[in-house]
């Protein structure tokens, strides 16, 4: 192609490549604007997350409570709102509120994005909350599949709601796999023992 041609060309298309110039200028201008925000918007839950834990080192419940639901609500891309959800759910738990502790563990074991660790850190706060309530079946299938990070916590667990289910044989089973995740000098290994040793007493 000519020079004298290109030209044409350009003359013919200016319409177009304008349009297309304009656009890849604003998508760019977006994407600046758009990362811009984000770093605000989590140097703004850093400040909060801050304020909450704060908070509750001082036992200021009432206002941890208003960072973690602000967290929550107004922040909920970063993950300082997941880790928010946790100290909600131990208020409502220490506010005898379990309905909306129970809704806030569910949030967490339902997202895909968490830190590692933290989805498995919630299904074992929810299976202990459905064991202290008598929701013996629901931990049960909550932890079909325990936890690796948390295998000794989950065994147990399931240990605990199948003697409450009075299935001692599978509480049995459940509490040994627990034993077997902790090392053999762990003091808590004792205290399993006593538990597979209480199985079937009234």
């Amino acid at each position: 192609m000519t020079g004298p041609d290109f030209t044409e060309l350009l003359q013919r298309h200016r319409k177009l490549l304008i349009v297309v110039f304009v656009l890849i200028i604003a998508g760019v201008l977006a994407f600046f604007a758009y990362d811009k925000y984000q770093r605000h918007q989590n140097e703004r839950a850093a400040v909060l997350y801050s304020e909450l834990t704060d908070s509750l080192a001082s036992s200021n419940d009432a206002t941890a409570r208003v960072s973690a639901e602000t967290l929550i609500h107004d922040y909920a891309a970063t993950p300082y709102a997941s880790m928010a959800r946790f100290y909600l759910a131990r208020l409502d738990i220490d506010a005898k509120q379990d309905g909306k502790a129970e809704e806030q563990l569910l949030q967490l074991t339902r997202k895909a994005d968490l830190p590692k660790g933290m989805q498995g850190l919630a299904r074992s706060a929810l299976a202990r909350l459905y064991v202290d309530n008598g929701k013996y079946q629901q931990a049960l299938e909550l932890l079909q599949r325990p936890d690796a990070a948390f295998a000794a916590v989950d065994w147990e667990l399931r240990g605990d709601a199948e003697a409450k289910l009075r299935h001692d044989d599978r509480a049995r089973d459940d509490y040994e796999k627990a034993i077997a995740n902790l090392p053999a000098s762990d003091p808590y290994v004792v205290y399993l023992q006593m538990k597979m040793a209480n199985l079937g007493v009234s």
